[in-house]
């Protein structure tokens, strides 16, 4: 996507879309689009809330494609979920350590560039309980937007 700026105009709705593009697997900068909202006047409580459930409704498709991945899936999805294990094979399995050794607490970390869908994935593929999933993935992507808005409220 070359001007995802577009989606600001939207307002909400808009920054709710990014923000799901952002938690799946398109990189989607939706924390600028949450500061270009909020320098619109919206609320920040709503744009905050908006944002986080967005990205966790995005990352919630990863995880489930993790999920059918490891259930054995099949066609199209299949192969292209085994072309991305293969081409982030070490990061893939430093996140399936991470979760077997500290568990559901590690997706904290989701809203890690990179990294994050990289745990999301892995907890899917490795069958972390989707409760324990949402909690931890709510409250890791909600502290990130919180803390851009804030950053965001005090610079405008």
């Amino acid at each position: 996507m070359s001007d995802p700026s577009g989606f600001a105009g939207w307002g909400l709705p808009g920054l709710f879309l990014a923000a799901v593009l952002a938690g799946s697997i398109v990189p989607m900068p939706s924390e600028a689009l949450l500061v270009a909202v909020l320098a619109g006047g919206v609320s920040p409580v709503a744009a905050v809330t908006v944002a986080t459930v967005g990205n966790v409704l995005g990352a919630l498709s990863l995880y489930l494609l993790g999920r059918w991945g490891a259930r054995g899936g099949g066609g199209r999805l299949e192969r292209w979920l085994a072309r991305r294990t293969h081409r982030d094979a070490p990061r893939l399995e430093r996140a399936r350590l991470r979760l077997g050794r500290w568990g559901a607490p590690v997706l904290l970390m989701s809203w890690l560039p990179i990294v994050g869908d990289a745990f999301v994935l892995a907890a899917g593929l490795v069958g972390v309980r989707v409760l324990p999933f949402l909690v931890f993935t709510t409250v890791g992507k909600g502290l990130r937007y919180v803390f851009a808005a804030v950053s965001a409220m005090t610079a405008l």
